[in-house]
Order: structure tokens, then sequence, then C-alpha cells
């Protein structure tokens, strides 16, 4: 069946997001950016976590990681952070990506001044910032920026630039194993939070991530104007 249906769902092209827009709104607006072969729904316990946490514009892109491409997803990404600081008026944004979503997180942000100047943070949970092999026999071009070595086409983070990253990872993750979901590139200055006993697609609603990653947003908040936390070298576990 998943033989017959896979035609289909190359079938459709193009980015698109969904807005979520509640009464209440007290903070930065968060943009989800889910993974390969995955779809927004990944991130409804998380939404709804922000939700109460006083997150009251987020934006859930929408993609097809067989069909599109990781530049123009990126693109889409830059084109609805800024409209919604916009709608907002907010003068920062968070970013949040899961796997093939940090990565085009990290995409968005070396390619675009404007979105980098106005990111509060970013985040990557189960990124495969150092690769996956599953993504060498992947389709599609989305796949090619998870593949470990030089066929990667990740460009290079900006230097110096004001954003908090977080990167969550667990040691129960087969498709991208921590050494690869950790960001350890000094350059980033990343905390790497460990989620234990996760598997690759459950930890996004998994409870300890997102009691963790709500407050840590609005820590970062908290930090506004006064630059960011210093996470280089932060070491955690989620309990």
């Amino acid at each position: 069946m998943a033989a017959l249906q896979l035609p289909r769902v190359l079938l459709p092209r193009g980015c698109g997001s969904i807005q979520h827009v509640a009464e209440r709104n007290a903070r930065y607006p968060v943009l989800l950016v889910h993974g390969y072969a995955a779809s927004e729904s990944v991130w409804t316990p998380l939404r709804r976590a922000l939700t109460e946490g006083g997150f009251g514009h987020i934006v859930s892109l929408t993609y097809n990681s067989f069909a599109t491409d990781p530049e123009a997803v990126s693109a889409e990404l830059t084109h609805q952070a800024l409209r919604a600081l916009t709608a907002t008026g907010a003068p920062r944004v968070h970013l949040v990506g899961h796997s093939l979503g940090g990565l085009i997180v990290r995409c968005a942000l070396a390619r675009s001044a404007a979105l980098s100047s106005q990111a509060a943070s970013a985040v990557t949970i189960a990124s495969p910032h150092g690769g996956a092999y599953l993504a060498r026999i992947a389709p599609g071009r989305c796949a090619r920026i998870m593949r470990r070595g030089p066929s990667s086409c990740l460009p290079a983070v900006h230097a110096l630039r004001p954003i908090r990253w977080l990167a969550y990872y667990s040691d129960g993750d087969h498709v991208v194993p921590p050494a690869s979901a950790r960001l350890d590139d000094p350059r980033f200055g990343a905390a790497n939070l460990l989620i234990p006993g996760c598997g690759h697609l459950t930890i996004c609603r998994d409870l300890r991530l997102i009691r963790s990653l709500v407050p840590e947003l609005i820590h970062t908040e908290t930090f506004a104007g006064r630059g960011a936390p210093t996470d280089a070298d932060r070491e955690l576990v989620a309990a």
C-alpha cells in the first residue's frame, strides 16, 4: 500500500504555512519547521504548550520534502518569519526545526541577513548537523543536505550573530545519532540538551522536551536587549 501511495506523495510541490493566532499574545512569534517525510502535525503538543505559555502567534511551515527544493523551503521560512514580525510588531522571532527542519533553519539564517539580525533563538531537534547515513538513499533534493561529507550543500553560518542556539538530541535516536545531532561547532556557542531514550520521531512530542523548550524560549526573551545568554559548552539533561 505504501508503494502504491508513493507517487501521490511525490506529486504536490511548493511550500505553504499554517498560522495559529491566539487572542493572547505576550511573546515573540514562533516558526516551526517539520522534518523529512513528516508534516506539521508533529508540532501539535508543542504548539499547545507554546500557546499556554503566552506564545500567541505560531506559524507552521508545510512542504513536501520529496519534491521541494531546500532553497525554496528556506526562502519560505524567511518570508514567513519576516511576515510574522510585521504582523505582530515583535522585535525578534524564534525558529524551531525538527530533523531536516533544523538544517532548513540554518540555511535560512545563513542566507538572510534580515532574518539572522532579528532571530532571537534557533532551536534544532534531532537535526543531522553531522549528516545522516540513511539520507544517502533517501529521494529528493532535501535529502542532499542531510548527507554526510562534501556532498552536503549546507552553507556556513554567519559569524557573530546574536542568536541563541539550542540543539536537542537523544541517545535513543537510531536515525540521527547524538554525535550528529549535537551542535558542537564553536561558532554557534550552542547549548546541547539531551532527551534520554527518545526515538527520532517521538522526541518532538516528548513531555520532557516540551517542558524544557518553552521555558528556554521565555528565558531567551528575558535577556532581550542584553545579549543572548551564554550557552557555549553547556550540557543539560532535560528531565
